[in-house]
């Protein structure tokens, strides 16, 4: 039952079917799950629109919250007060930014139950694709994976002064890629790196999206 829920066979069937469509036209899995991953980011391009919408606000107002630490640096308390007092006047939703994140879930297992049963050597072809066999795991993939996160975070990453913050900025990549490379088929891991590449360009052709200062550690405000 749990499973069910957490890989919606509606979400599974139409996949999985688009994958064989795709396998069948380019003659290549690998291609396949690109073309497959470009479909996913254009059904989800509302939210990634509102993701980015929700990031730039949150930059804008970045100074002000700045201010107020500095402020009540000593006074905890107050300070979450303020902040709270600052996000109703501004109208921002701090935690807003992680909506489409949970939204997305479903289809992230939905992709990984598809990955993981599909096979296809059925339809006559190999899970090669370019030096990667996409039923195993591989080392480059994973590399990719935490360069191509990196660079997410060097263009999305929210001003920071937090030397914690900027830990967490370095180790969020490495830990994905870990993740990547300890995946038992590299199919999903080759869908994360084509689907955050894809997102750098939406955000790159997004407009009025800012090119953010200050994140992986850079000097930023100081």
């Amino acid at each position: 039952m749990i499973t069910s829920f957490l890989v919606p066979e509606w979400l599974v069937q139409p996949m999985t079917k688009l994958l064989e469509v795709f396998l069948k036209w380019t003659g290549n899995y690998g291609l396949a799950i690109i073309l497959l991953t470009v479909v996913v980011r254009i059904v989800i391009l509302p939210l990634t629109v509102y993701q980015m919408r929700s990031m730039k606000r949150m930059q804008e107002v970045q100074p002000l919250m700045k201010e107020l630490q500095d402020k009540y640096k000593d006074n905890p308390e107050k300070l979450n007060q303020e902040l709270m007092a600052l996000y109703q006047r501004e109208k921002v939703n701090p935690f807003s930014g992680c909506l489409p994140l949970l939204v997305q879930l479903p289809i992230l297992y939905a992709l990984f139950a598809v990955f993981n049963a599909f096979d296809p050597t059925k339809f006559n072809y190999t899970y090669q694709f370019l030096w990667a066999d996409l039923s195993q795991r591989d080392i480059p993939l994973a590399i990719l994976t935490v360069v191509s996160m990196i660079l997410q975070q060097y263009l999305t990453g929210m001003p920071t002064t937090d030397p914690n913050q900027r830990v967490m900025m370095w180790i969020m990549p490495i830990m994905f890629g870990w993740i990547a490379f300890t995946m038992p088929t590299s199919s999903i891991v080759l869908y994360w790196v084509v689907s955050t590449f894809f997102g750098l360009i939406q955000q790159a052709i997004y407009p009025g999206f800012p090119r953010f200062k200050g994140s992986l550690g850079s000097k930023g405000e100081a």
